[in-house]
């Protein structure tokens, strides 16, 4: 929270850009924390454009992961267990099901993402994972298409596999209650399988849209009532047809919803899984557009431009002279 109260404020100092006409401007920095709202937006445009450079001419499939509530209170307490144990489980099931010869045989690239909240902030694990309709065939000589279909896996499958593989890896990290894990036998995860995108920038955009969010934006936020210290924000009830609506709650129950979506220090929230493995990938990348016998035509615009600003006062650019701490920043305000 400190981090998110001191961006963009002399607290953390300033970037001193000058015109060679000798007009001076500040530009306060920013705190580079991976929560805060204000500075993910660049983040997620330098993020698109590097996805670019990984993907495939085909279509792509939207998969969610979800967890039932009850597990709720025991992903609180454990969280890096838990988060770990979702994407163990959801790539496990996923990559055992596309390279059975049943379904599809086999090894697709996808690239999932780790949310953890609801429109309204409440907590809510889950797990959205773009895939490509095809993959490399298990002996690595073909490119499987699948983009005339429409169909990916079976979900109550796919559900059920998830649901197994899940329970088994987190109990033997952290064991899970017996009653606990008894009852979580007998209910169903929910995975959902959206409509396939077909086209490579509305993959990047829509994927991107998903990868460095925080839980509310800062547009989302309407009112803040300093008398009952109140914060109003909107929300969209998917329950009610997904309906704007508006939310009001104390400013104490706003920051401790914000701050349950929170994640341990250094895990990683996004996460790439086979043709896309870190390892190794731009030469599988290229395997695959070889034997698609396709080149990346199309790109989207670059949206991480420079840092530019012209001069009121004579119209050139400014550049940067030099960087000032917050104490430099602080003195030289009051002067």
């Amino acid at each position: 929270m400190n981090h998110i109260v001191s961006c963009k404020t002399p607290d953390l100092g300033a970037a001193v850009y000058t015109c060679e006409c000798g007009e001076n401007m500040f530009a306060f920095h920013s705190c580079r924390d991976r929560h805060c709202p204000v500075c993910q937006g660049m983040n997620n445009a330098r993020w698109a454009e590097k996805q670019m450079q990984t993907s495939l001419p085909i279509k792509y499939f939207h998969v969610v992961f979800t967890l039932p509530d009850t597990l709720n209170p025991f992903i609180r307490s454990n969280p890096k267990q838990a988060y770990k144990a979702l994407f163990s489980a959801a790539s496990s099931a996923l990559l055992k099901l596309c390279a059975d010869p049943k379904h599809l045989g086999l090894t697709p690239g996808f690239t999932a993402v780790l949310h953890t909240w609801g429109q309204s902030m409440q907590f809510h694990p889950h797990l959205h994972v773009i895939i490509t309709a095809g993959g490399l065939s298990l002996d690595g000589l073909r490119f499987i298409d699948k983009s005339d279909s429409d169909f990916l896996l079976p979900v109550k499958v796919l559900s059920r596999l998830f649901r197994g593989l899940f329970l088994d890896i987190l109990n033997k990290t952290v064991p899970l209650p017996y009653s606990l894990k008894s009852s979580l036998y007998n209910t169903e995860f929910i995975c959902y399988l959206k409509q396939p995108l077909d086209r490579i920038d509305s993959v990047v955009k829509y994927l991107a849209r998903y990868a460095n969010r925080v839980c509310i934006a800062d547009k989302r936020i309407i009112n803040y009532d300093k008398s009952d210290n109140t914060v109003t924000f909107s929300y969209k009830d998917n329950k009610d047809g997904g309906t704007i609506k508006n939310m009001t709650l104390s400013a104490f129950e706003f920051m401790r919803r914000f701050l349950l979506h929170v994640l341990p220090k250094r895990f990683m929230k996004i996460r790439h899984f086979g043709i896309l493995t870190n390892r190794g990938k731009f030469n599988r990348i290229q395997l695959c557009r070889r034997l698609l016998n396709a080149a990346l035509s199309c790109l989207i615009d670059k949206i991480s431009k420079p840092f530019r600003h012209l001069c009121g006062k004579c119209g050139g650019f400014f550049y940067l002279a030099k960087h000032m701490t917050a104490v430099e920043v602080k003195f030289a305000m009051l002067c």
